[in-house]
């Protein structure tokens, strides 16, 4: 029996159909360029049920129809719709698609009225974010631990008499890395400031938090791949942030007061491997000194950098002190019980010439005002230099009155004022920094000023003695103040270049901060990825009981957090998978700080190496990373094109 030919249906358009052309791929790469994230092209998602196309209907492909035509420049795909629950005949409508940069335009487009959005191709726009914000662990992973490598960053110079050797800076912080790096992406950026903003609070752990959130989303794209909507998602990591904070109560260890070990093992842990770790035990002595009490505020340390001499050379100050020397040409080289007077505002004579502007509080609010003098003769100019004059003079009497002996300004001040104050016997320190001219009003019981016209004699601070050095070989100064009446300390770090003793200064502020965090939370964790094991065992054992799909999701995470053990292997030279099957049966047996011990490049007991963390270093690591990555999570649309005008309220 022949069988019937029969006719396939007509297309409904009156549109010449070209010759086929090939589908575009959908995009496979691993790797993201961070300055363009293409979106995923998927092939089949048009098969589900798409509005446009009528309320109530499912398309799909007609068998043999090919998969690409194009007809007037545009790609069409040639699909079959019918109406759900009818037996009605079969017809053919286009899909009509174009393509730009790796992206689709869809009727999104078409109804705004500037920009683009991803419109219905939502499911690219979560596996996009994902890419690029995994990118950007991918980039501060191999700086992990105390074997990580080093990273060029290159920048613009902050100042003119930088060498050539400062455009670019030689450094393994995470913090650094992700503050310089310029992410064009929106979700790189995202998960770069979040994950920055972990050394804002903490002073340290930006990388730890970087690769948690890295591998925590790319866990997160998988299983969305896999149809985990991801809202499924950011539930089942919403869910596993208390099950960590139980793990890692768990993990704690106790910090006394008077637990000086501990204290200097995270601070040996700190510095482990870093370029300042030759000065660990000075610090440490320095530490327990400053923290005799049992509290260190990091506050009130401060490191600065030198370019001269080696590291070895640094000194360990009681007191404070400042890379700056004194301006003008009295140039004490001591002074003692010196009185010392602050201010943040620029001190010149234009605005002081300006007039005094009255504030909220009735002082001198001393705003600077254009002033535009016109002298018709040398007499016209002498009498306005007079009265300039005069008014420095007004306004520093009271400095004068008070026995002022050193004025340090966090702003500029004008050679004038400078010449009037060195024919009193005050010195001048300009451009100060203004947080630790803050540290020094704390400690010497001054008041830093935003103005000197509300300076009074009880604005005064007092400093036991104050030295300025010269360091010739350099062309450098330091002024030196000791003797506080509060708890004030400095660490004036040598080195033979400027990245050098940049490097140094950072390290020691980690390793104050952590020492610091160990202090205020009384608690410490074994450092190495034992807390990270310890973490993903409790996980796996919690999952079952959550039920539902965000027990996978928890299942993931355990997964995703045990990068940090295997990241410290690799980055050490070791054979990851064997560390990560080594410590996980260690861990089954009770041995809850079986860790990574980087610098010996062998597995072992944290706690008997002293390889400690601050616990609060490593919660905030937890709670930033789930944030960060719930944050991409909830993007389901990226609209771009827009001319966004911001104007202020009246």
């Amino acid at each position: 029996m022949s069988a019937m030919a029969t006719s396939a249906p007509r297309p409904a358009s009156s549109r010449q159909i070209a010759s086929p052309m090939p589908r575009l791929p959908p995009v496979t790469t691993a790797r993201v360029s961070c300055r363009s994230i293409p979106h995923f092209v998927p092939g089949d998602w048009h098969k589900s049920t798409v509005g446009a196309y009528g309320t109530g209907r499912r398309t799909e492909r007609r068998p043999g129809a090919p998969r690409n035509l194009k007809s007037g420049g545009r790609s069409e795909d040639w699909s079959v719709t019918r109406p759900q629950g009818s037996g009605g005949g079969t017809q053919y409508r286009p899909i009509t698609m174009s393509h730009d940069g790796g992206r689709t335009e869809t009727s999104v487009d078409r109804i705004m009225a500037e920009g683009r959005a991803s419109g219905s191709d939502r499911r690219s726009v979560v596996q996009g974010n994902v890419a690029a914000a995994t990118l950007v662990a991918d980039i501060v992973e191999t700086t992990l631990g105390p074997r990580g490598r080093d990273k060029v960053v290159y920048r613009k110079p902050e100042k003119e008499e930088e060498g050539l050797d400062d455009y670019f800076q030689v450094t393994n912080s995470g913090a650094y890395i992700l503050k310089n790096v310029p992410f064009e992406a929106p979700a790189a950026s995202m998960v770069a400031r979040v994950a920055a903003a972990q050394d804002d609070r903490h002073g340290d752990g930006t990388t730890t938090a970087t690769v948690y959130a890295g591998r925590i989303l790319a866990a997160a794209g998988d299983l969305i791949e896999r149809g985990f909507h991801p809202r499924t998602v950011i539930d089942g990591i919403d869910g596993a942030v208390p099950l960590i904070d139980d793990a890692i109560d768990v993990a704690a260890v106790p910090v006394d007061d008077g637990d000086r070990d501990r204290v200097a093992d995270v601070v040996h842990t700190t510095l482990g491997g870093t370029v300042a770790e030759p000065l660990a035990d000075r610090l440490v002595a320095w530490i327990h000194d400053a923290a005799a009490d049992g509290s260190l505020d990091p506050e009130t340390v401060h490191a600065e950098s030198l370019r001269a001499g080696s590291l070895s050379d640094s000194e360990f100050v009681d007191g404070l002190v400042l890379k700056k020397s004194f301006a003008g040409n009295y140039q004490p080289s001591s002074l003692t019980d010196a009185t010392i007077a602050m201010t943040t505002q620029a001190v010149t004579a234009s605005q002081q010439v300006g007039g005094r502007v009255e504030s909220d509080a009735g002082a001198d609010a001393g705003k600077t005002q254009s002033l535009q003098v016109s002298a018709t003769d040398a007499a016209d100019l002498q009498r306005f230099t007079e009265y300039e004059r005069g008014v420095i003079a007004e306004r520093v009497q009271p400095l004068v009155d008070a026995g002022v002996d050193v004025l340090l300004a966090a702003n500029r001040v004008d050679e004038d004022t400078v010449a009037h104050l060195d024919r009193h016997g005050i010195a001048v320190v300009r451009n100060a920094d203004e947080a630790r001219l803050r540290a020094l009003a704390a400690a010497t019981d001054g008041t830093l000023l935003p103005h000197l016209g509300a300076f009074e004699a009880s604005d005064a601070g007092t400093v036991g003695g104050i030295t300025r050095r010269e360091y010739p070989e350099v062309e450098q100064e330091a002024i030196f103040l000791r003797n506080l009446p509060g708890n004030l300390a400095s660490v004036l770090l040598h080195g033979s270049t400027w990245m050098a003793g940049w490097e140094a200064k950072r390290n020691v502020n980690a390793a104050v901060a952590a020492a610091a965090s160990a202090l205020e939370t009384g608690q410490i964790v074994p450092g190495g990825g034992a807390t990270e094991m310890a973490i993903a065992g409790h996980l796996r054992d919690a999952a079952p009981g959550v039920g539902g799909r965000e027990s996978m999701v928890i299942e993931a995470i355990a997964d995703a957090v045990e990068a940090v053990p295997r990241l410290l292997a690799r980055n050490a030279g070791m054979d990851p998978t064997d560390a990560i099957l080594d410590l996980r049966t260690a861990h089954s047996r009770g041995e809850k700080d079986a860790s990574v011990l980087g610098l010996k490049r062998e597995l072992g007991h944290a706690l008997d190496a002293g390889v400690v963390e601050p616990a609060a270093f490593k919660r905030g690591s937890v709670y930033t990373a789930a944030g960060a990555a719930t944050t991409v999570l909830r993007i389901d649309d990226v609209i771009t094109g827009i001319d966004v005008t911001v104007s202020e309220s009246p």
